[in-house]
């Protein structure tokens, strides 16, 4: 019996991330900041139009955030590289970190869908509200942190320096700054109105819910994004159980039974 149960132990953990997934998600972003800020300093230069950077950024932002999102199943705020935990995808000047990302991931989990839930807020009312709360998140979590947390030295330290950065692009580009911003920040808001409010509302009702696209939709979304930002989201209430299994075992799991439950990295 002792057996059977270890056999399925390591059968359920071959679902669960791995540190090649970790390290290959470390990487995911800090390409996405290279490709994103080297197109940047190229249309800076005069050496690209600043327009291309309308089909550049919505793609990198994109596959950031899901990556991230799937990072932060797997590395607490101090696993992680110093670029990866100060985030520098330059929306706001208003910014937070990885490491106050993680804590309201970590309380969009543990209390989903409810108003203790850090993410209420982009829950609440109808569609349209929902996504003008998107695409204002970063700094309504911004100033929602400071509410609920207040300030110590790293995030003060964090925050600066975000500031900094995003004042020093809007220094080399002037007016041409918004052919980044606004591609960037419309991609940031339509994603976070995907993966919050069409995720977890279903009219007047909040949980998490499964989609499904049609075949197209779905080959599109994985050849833009991804296969693994594709199941992440079609599967989100499988995600939402079992928080560390991988996204491309989810389809698995969804047909599954009696996976123990897991959360999310404390370190």
């Amino acid at each position: 019996m002792k057996e059977m149960l270890q056999e399925t132990s390591i059968a359920w953990n071959s679902y669960f991330g791995s540190d090649a997934d970790a390290r290959r998600l470390t990487w995911t972003p800090l390409v996405c900041y290279v490709l994103l800020y080297g197109h940047f300093a190229l249309a800076a230069m005069g050496w690209v139009a600043w327009w291309t950077l309308c089909c550049s950024a919505p793609l990198l932002m994109v596959r950031w955030l899901l990556a991230t999102h799937e990072l932060m199943h797997l590395r607490g705020a101090r696993a992680v590289d110093l670029i990866t935990r100060l985030m520098p995808m330059l929306l706001t000047p208003l910014s937070l970190g990885y490491r106050e990302f993680l804590d309201i991931h970590r309380g969009h989990h543990r209390f989903m869908a409810t108003p203790q839930d850090p993410e209420y807020f982009q829950l609440r009312g109808g569609k349209l509200q929902g996504l003008l709360n998107a695409m204002t998140a970063p700094e309504q979590a911004f100033l929602r942190w400071l509410a609920r947390k207040g300030v110590d030295a790293e995030l003060v330290l964090g925050a600066l320096l975000r500031c900094a950065l995003f004042g020093l692009l809007i220094l080399l580009s002037g007016w041409k700054f918004l052919w980044y911003w606004i591609p960037l920040r419309a991609a940031f808001g339509a994603s976070y109105f995907a993966f919050f409010y069409a995720l977890h509302r279903r009219g007047d009702e909040y949980g998490v819910y499964r989609v499904t696209l049609p075949a197209w939709g779905a080959r599109l979304f994985a050849l833009l994004f991804g296969r693994e930002a594709l199941l992440a989201t079609t599967y989100h209430d499988i995600h939402h159980a079992h928080p560390l299994v991988s996204a491309v075992h989810l389809p698995e799991v969804a047909h599954a039974r009696d996976l123990p439950q897991a959360s999310l990295p404390v370190k």
